[in-house]
């Protein structure tokens, strides 16, 4: 017997290709039962503690559209009385009563009037002859647009529009207007692609 075939390479299992398959396949199968039955009993399962709400036969209660009515006259010297004292940094104290705590929030007085308000200040010309666009009007609130023409040689843009909400006092059609938004209405231009 020769050297070569003492030390030849006895074929049996896992030296035959066809068992090498059947293995690989039989593997594969085990592999993807497992992958299911994590699946099924991890990610698929109910959770005991689940809010179970019964069904209702009760008509879900819509939302009121709330009716339009002609603007209020009063919004429009509110609105003015805005843009001339905050919009313009003059008479910070008399623009702090007549802003909606939406625009303000917890910023006393005193903070105010330090000119560190969260009003974009915009220096306009036109604030006492622009004319209001009304987006919308109904009994306890209103947005205006506006569009303010800015002072020659003040470094900005030449005419800037914005919007400006205003809200009546405590939600009432009765309570006085409040200004609640102000916040200009223009985008930066986007460049032309290449």
């Amino acid at each position: 017997m020769s050297s070569r075939a003492k030390h030849a390479p006895v074929p049996g299992f896992w030296g035959s290709p066809r068992a090498q398959r059947r293995l690989l396949i039989g593997s594969s199968i085990v592999f993807v039962a497992g992958v299911i039955a994590f699946v099924s009993a991890f990610l698929l399962r109910g959770t005991s503690n689940a809010f179970h709400a019964p069904i209702s036969s009760t008509p879900a209660q819509l939302t009121k559209q709330e009716k339009t009515v002609p603007p209020d006259k009063a919004a429009f010297k509110v609105a003015r009385e805005f843009m001339r004292t905050a919009v313009l940094r003059q008479d910070l104290s008399r623009a702090y009563s007549i802003v909606n705590v939406d625009l303000k929030g917890r910023m006393t007085r005193k903070q105010w009037d330090t000119g560190n308000i969260p009003v974009i200040g915009y220096p306009a010309n036109n604030v006492d002859t622009t004319a209001f666009q009304v987006d919308f009007s109904y009994p306890t609130s209103m947005l205006l647009e506006v569009d303010l023409v800015a002072k020659p040689g003040s470094g900005v843009r030449p005419h800037l529009p914005f919007f400006l909400g205003l809200k009546r006092a405590g939600g009432k059609p009765n309570g006085r207007w409040l200004v609640n938004y102000w916040e200009p209405h223009w985008r930066p231009p986007i460049p032309a692609g290449p």
